[in-house]
């Protein structure tokens, strides 16, 4: 995109962007002499002065005029099946976010929402509930430009970031820590934010955030004939009677904005509440005065409650009089985390399960969360019974009452206009269409003919699902930050009928156990999951374990979680325990270079299935490991081996380790042509991961943790090279018997798949030809 400054015959300055005038953003006249600068309030800019390029807050103040015309709450996260609880306000200047729970990063990449106008962020809680999140976002905001972020919420929240800086590494993004506890009012051009601290004679110490938040109402269009009765000459005194100002004449008038202008619209306030506890309510209740003021001024209209309470709260009789006391029946009611929000917002993981699904439906089964959708309203075949709003229907002149909204549920994408219309807009609403999805991989070339035959295999070699162990379950094969299709590293290995143990867990791992199993089935796993294994201390491995563990207390499991990790995570789960929750009884730490001289093979690891566990370093970052795990089961008369080899560069130590194994799980983050990009970053490419397992003698090799580059299928040798290798999916569960035979799914996923692997192919010679003129250039 290129910006042209252009002037117009009335002296008007507008930018242009590839010969389109955009919108302006102040009144124009076309009998005065004025300058406005415009810019493109819906697409990035991108190709700016190097300032404004890498500062966009900079960028929204330099071209910032007036009040904006638009402004809108979006949920981006409705707390459903493990997703987080947020909603991001945006308004054609800025955006603003609040509550960050884990997951959210990867809502905003899924559905464009864009991050790089993010200035503040608003959080009701220090918890991971509300902040987990924050690693993944903050490297991200950093990424697109951002430079300043100012994080508003209860104490301690500076201390947290201090104690993530180990794992999250910052180093163009400042972000400024402001106790909201002290009830200072924030404002800006925009809006003002009020927090409202609860207490609890419970949890002394653990201060609660509420927040009322009230827009900049909009002045009145500027009446040009009052103007001229008044004496107003042409010029920037009219400007300021816009924007609201008084201004005194050369003669020594006054003239008062509101003699010249229509009247402006009602100020509309709206406010978030989160009560975690019954302990809660009598403070809540203390603050009853001050939203009843709100809600009666005629200053004001209350156009929305965002809820963040639990579901469990929201329900009680003192909450719901509460709302029904201190709010008008004008006043709508959004409701995260209830149990009617039946849809994470995930459409993209649900997308490529369906087609996987069509190569093979147990080794790439259908997600719970869309089997649980799909019976809640199997006539609309997924798409959910909502019903129309004010803005969807305009004969409708009734507002849906309280008990209505609550009702429906609410989804991801689900909107609220303040600006310019007010009303609940479900349009956008993220939603599951099963036959489009699978439409979409027949209408591929050749594919339907491929798939009849992998079919047809199937039956014959009665290839179903295996009861055998282990049992592998990948959760998450991408690498660095979660994409739509494939989230950060996580696997799920159950070795024995009531046995898990996982293997890394990056942002996201307990939410895509709720959407894989199921409510039900999670409770289930979450309790029979018995060890964790962390390789290293990169925030994409082990930024989850904090949630994990805490959803794993809930349940009050009869053992302690065995966590094997690297010694060094320990004053970071120490802070958190001290800080914030408590976690200590949850875990039980064992480092990862205790078992480099002596394997583990205590009763901790029989009870599991596993008769040993062995560690080795790996060639990474510092700290950084290779696993084994030795299975009591046996495949072909010998015990089962899996090795994984976490993040690394190809390691003769890892091959020692994982000699002779029935499987390899190696990271294959890059593509071969990128051969020296992976040195440089101390990954393996696709051939150096095959090698590994062929020097190591493995029977199996599966490649994980991809580039995000390859978010559908990673660029591959020749099919000869593949017939050992499997590649993995986020959601894919396998045994060593279905891996055998994977490599007979190749013909029909790489047609499924052709557009994509094609562009792939596109880029790489792109990069050659780039390559060659390089040497060249060099030569002469």
């Amino acid at each position: 995109m290129w910006l042209a400054k252009l002037q117009t015959s009335c002296g008007c300055i507008k930018l242009q962007t590839n010969g389109r005038f955009i919108r302006n953003l102040t009144t124009q006249h076309s009998r005065m002499s004025c300058k406005t600068i415009t810019v493109d309030q819906d697409d990035e800019i991108r190709k700016l002065p190097d300032k404004y390029e890498r500062q966009p807050n900079v960028l929204r103040k330099k071209f910032t005029s007036g009040v904006p015309g638009t402004v809108n709450l979006q949920v981006l996260g409705a707390g459903a099946n493990g997703s987080p609880s947020s909603v991001y306000l945006f308004t054609d200047q800025a955006r603003y976010l609040f509550n960050c729970g884990e997951g959210t990063q990867r809502l905003a990449y899924e559905h464009k929402t864009r991050l790089s106008r993010l200035e503040h962020i608003f959080v009701t809680r220090n918890t991971w509930t509300t902040v987990g999140g924050l690693p993944g976002l903050a490297l991200t905001v950093q990424d697109v430009g951002v430079r300043n972020l100012g994080l508003h919420g209860p104490p301690q929240l500076d201390t947290m970031l201090q104690s993530m800086r180990r794992f999250v590494m910052l180093k163009n993004l400042q972000i400024d820590t402001i106790d909201s506890t002290q009830r200072e009012l924030f404002e800006d051009s925009i809006l003002s934010v009020q927090p409202v601290v609860l207490t609890s004679e419970l949890q002394p110490t653990q201060e609660i955030l509420s927040y009322i938040c009230k827009l900049k109402p909009r002045p009145g269009a500027l009446n040009l004939v009052k103007c001229v009765e008044h004496g107003v000459p042409p010029g920037p005194l009219l400007g300021k009677l816009k924007n609201g100002q008084d201004i005194t004449l050369p003669d020594g008038k006054l003239v008062r904005s509101v003699d010249v202008t229509e009247p402006g619209e009602t100020a509309l306030s709206f406010v978030f509440i989160d009560v975690p506890s019954e302990d809660y309510l009598p403070s809540l209740e203390a603050q009853a005065t001050e939203y009843k003021q709100l809600a009666g001024s005629e200053l004001t209209e209350v156009a929305l409650v965002v809820h963040f309470t639990p579901t469990e709260m929201t329900a009680q009789a003192a909450y719901e009089r509460f709302m029904a006391d201190n709010f008008s029946p004008g006043t709508q009611h959004i409701y995260l985390n209830s149990a009617l929000n039946k849809f994470s917002g995930c459409v993209a993981a649900n997308r490529i399960q369906y087609q996987l699904n069509q190569l093979h439906p147990h080794i790439f089964p259908l997600l719970a969360e869309s089997l649980e959708l799909q019976d809640s309203c199997p006539s609309l075949n997924l798409s959910q019974n909502l019903k129309k709003t004010k803005l969807e229907d305009e004969q409708s002149n009734e507002e849906p009452t309280q008990t209505e909204q609550a009702a429906q549920g609410v989804g991801s994408m689900s909107s609220f206009h303040l600006r310019p219309r007010k009303g609940l807009d479900r349009t956008l609403e993220a939603k599951l269409n099963p036959e489009e999805y699978i439409k979409e991989t027949h209408a591929v070339p050749g594919f339907t003919e491929l798939l009849a035959q992998l079919q047809k295999e199937t039956e014959a070699l009665k290839i179903t699902e295996s009861s055998s162990y282990p049992r592998i379950i990948f959760l998450g094969t991408g690498s660095c930050i979660p994409n739509k299709t494939r989230n950060v590293s996580s696997i799920l290995i159950q070795t024995a009928p009531a046995a898990y143990m996982l293997l890394d867990c990056g942002e996201g791992t307990y939410g895509q156990i709720v959407r894989l199993f199921g409510r039900e089935r999670t409770q289930e796993v979450m309790r029979q999951l018995q060890a964790v294994y962390v390789s290293h201390l990169h925030a994409d491995h082990h930024i989850g374990l904090i949630d994990l563990l805490l959803q794993r207390q809930k349940l009050q499991p009869a053992q302690k979680l065995l966590l094997l990790a690297p010694r060094q995570i320990e004053p970071w789960l120490n802070f958190y325990n001290r800080q914030i929750q408590s976690i200590a009884e949850a875990y039980t730490l064992r480092g990862n270079g205790e078992l480099l001289d002596e394997p583990l093979t205590d009763e901790s690891v029989q009870c599991m299935g596993l008769s040993a566990i062995a560690t080795c370093l790996v060639k990474h970052c510092p700290s950084a490991f290779g696993i084994s795990l030795t299975l009591q089961s046996q495949f072909e008369g010998e015990p089962i081996k899996v090795t994984y080899s976490g993040d690394t560069m190809p390691c003769e130590d890892l091959v020692e380790l994982g000699r002779n194994s029935t499987v390899l799980i190696h990271e294959a983050t890059m593509e071969d042509d990128l051969e020296e990009e992976a040195r440089i970053k101390t990954h393996s490419t696709v051939s150096q991961a095959i090698q590994q397992g062929r020097d190591m003698q493995a029977k199996h090799i599966i490649l994980t943790h991809f580039s995000q580059r390859y978010a559908k299928c990673p660029r591959l040798p020749s099919t000869d090279d593949m017939q050992q290798v499997a590649i993995a999916f986020d959601n894919m569960q396998v045994t060593v018997e279905q891996l055998q035979h994977y490599h007979k799914l190749y013909p029909a996923l790489l047609a499924m798949y052709a557009e994509y692997t094609e562009e792939l192919e596109q880029r790489a010679v792109k990069r050659e030809l780039k390559q060659e003129r390089k040497r060249k250039l060099a030569q002469t």
